[in-house]
């Protein structure tokens, strides 16, 4: 059972590489390329080896080989002259000459032999040789020429095409005497078929490989063209345009990037638009904020300058309401100053631990005549145990002190000021809450931006800067806390989360 267990996991563990290999293919265009020319090349070689019988017949040539007759001739007259050596007579020769006489006298083909001794003369021949006497020497000379031409004894096949007449030569030696055994013929040819492929099947399997890496290549070629037109239609300003990603490959990666590319600048650019326009926004808020109550401080100076009061009562008024205008107005130049600085990247913070319960009771009890002015109390739910932090106490009383302010200011009905201290495991968590008309969550989103004011009026300087809790949240997020606001059951929570060590 557990050989079985073995076997029918094999298949997976094939199944595991397989998947594993494909993803790395699909990973890296170098390998796609790679694996691509291989897949086209084999498949090229296959195709064109498979055509090679098909155009073999085109190229077939056939020639006449005299050869194969040239070694029989060659080799029946060694054969013949060892039998003759054998027995030491010249019987067999003379046996031979008598068969091919009959093939003479039987109108065939017959070897022409001739039988000398050492001065040339002609002792035994054929019917067909007329001489009596050769020249020994020119004929040994011209068997010896053919034979280093022609060696049969090579272990090579040399194809002879011509046809003429073949002499072999064997010298014997019988009965002490020095014989000469010349055996001569016209040789028979044989045909022989050759056929050879040709350059077709290779100019076939050339073109089988360009069309078919071509093929599979036009996928990747499409994508990268895709990816060209894509960063020039961003490099033409139109960076809302996104390239579209196929695979998983270094093509891929790249589309990423520049899509990541294009939406990081777009961002930037939409910042920057943004910022610049808060800077438009900033000038003509301050300008307004700054001439309202800088028309009112010049106008009660003239009537002074020009004495047009009645009684001390009225100028005193007069004199009363021009320094209060030089206060908002000074408070408002404050309140810029502070915001600028704070929204500088060079500001840095003085961190010390303090104690958030204390700070925030010290505070309470500074306001409480203020409160007390304007029919409110304060309802604190601070934890008995002691919560320090670190904290640049200076700026975090100006968060305190505005949100406390301003729940003076603006709370309705019964006017309790709720302020609750919970410490958490990094985090202290602070809120004020005091009765509120009601706001809709776009005035909630946008409660802390600079110079915002609930209902948009700014003919009345008495109700702030409009840039305290802009403010504070830049003194918040310095300290790497956060701050939001929510509106629920008619009451408006200001909640603060601080880290209670530096980050």
């Amino acid at each position: 059972m557990k050989k079985i267990f073995r076997l029918l996991k094999f298949p997976r563990f094939l199944k595991h590489i397989g998947v594993k290999i494909k993803n790395n293919i699909q990973r890296s265009i170098r390998i796609q390329l790679f694996t691509t020319f291989l897949l086209c090349a084999l498949g090229s070689f296959l195709v064109a080896r498979a055509v090679v019988p098909f155009f073999e017949n085109i190229n077939e040539t056939v020639i006449v080989d005299y050869s194969g007759s040239m070694k029989m001739m060659y080799y029946h007259a060694q054969d013949t002259a060892e039998l003759a050596t054998q027995e030491n007579s010249v019987e067999a020769l003379r046996e031979l000459i008598d068969q091919e006489n009959g093939k003479i006298e039987n109108e065939e083909n017959a070897l022409k032999i001739v039988v000398t001794d050492d001065t040339g003369k002609i002792l035994y021949k054929t019917k067909q040789v007329k001489e009596q006497q050769i020249d020994l020497h020119e004929e040994i000379r011209h068997v010896m020429d053919f034979t280093m031409n022609q060696p049969f004894e090579n272990a090579y096949h040399v194809i002879e095409t011509s046809r003429k007449e073949f002499t072999t030569l064997v010298p014997l030696t019988l009965q002490e005497k020095n014989y000469y055994f010349f055996v001569s013929g016209l040789p028979q040819g044989e045909a022989i078929t050759s056929t050879s492929e040709g350059p077709i099947p290779f100019f076939i399997g050339v073109i089988l490989f360009i069309a078919s890496f071509f093929y599979i290549t036009k996928r990747k070629m499409n994508q990268i063209e895709a990816l060209a037109e894509g960063v020039m239609e961003i490099a033409k300003g139109n960076l809302a345009f996104r390239i579209e990603k196929k695979g998983q490959d270094e093509i891929a990666l790249l589309t990423v990037n520049i899509n990541q590319m294009a939406e990081e600048i777009m961002t930037s650019i939409e910042m920057e638009r943004k910022i610049e326009q808060q800077k438009n926004d900033l000038i003509t808020n301050v300008s307004h904020d700054l001439r309202t109550p800088l028309t009112s401080i010049m106008g009660y100076l003239r009537l002074l300058r020009e004495e047009k009061y009645e009684t001390k009562e009225q100028y005193d008024e007069y004199l009363k309401i021009a320094f209060s205008k030089s206060e908002q107005l000074k408070n408002l130049i404050d309140d810029l100053f502070e915001y600028t600085k704070l929204t500088n990247d060079k500001n840095s913070l003085v961190r010390q631990q303090v104690c958030v319960n204390e700070l925030l009771e010290q505070l309470m009890e500074e306001l409480v005549p203020l409160a007390e002015e304007k029919q409110r109390i304060f309802i604190k739910h601070f934890p008995e145990k002691r919560i320090f932090a670190a904290l640049d106490s200076e700026k975090i009383v100006r968060v305190f002190d505005n949100l406390l302010i301003n729940a003076i200011n603006y709370s309705t009905a019964e006017g309790k000021i709720m302020v609750s201290l919970e410490g958490q495991k990094n985090h202290v968590r602070i809120c004020v809450a005091n009765q509120s008309d009601a706001f809709t969550s776009e005035e909630l989103s946008s409660l802390f931006e600079r110079f915002y004011k609930k209902d948009q009026s700014r003919s009345n300087v008495t109700e702030g800067s409009g840039l305290g809790l802009a403010i504070a949240k830049s003194i918040v997020e310095l300290h790497g806390g956060t701050i939001h606001a929510k509106y629920k059951n008619e009451t408006l929570y200001f909640i603060i989360t601080l880290p209670l060590t530096a980050q």
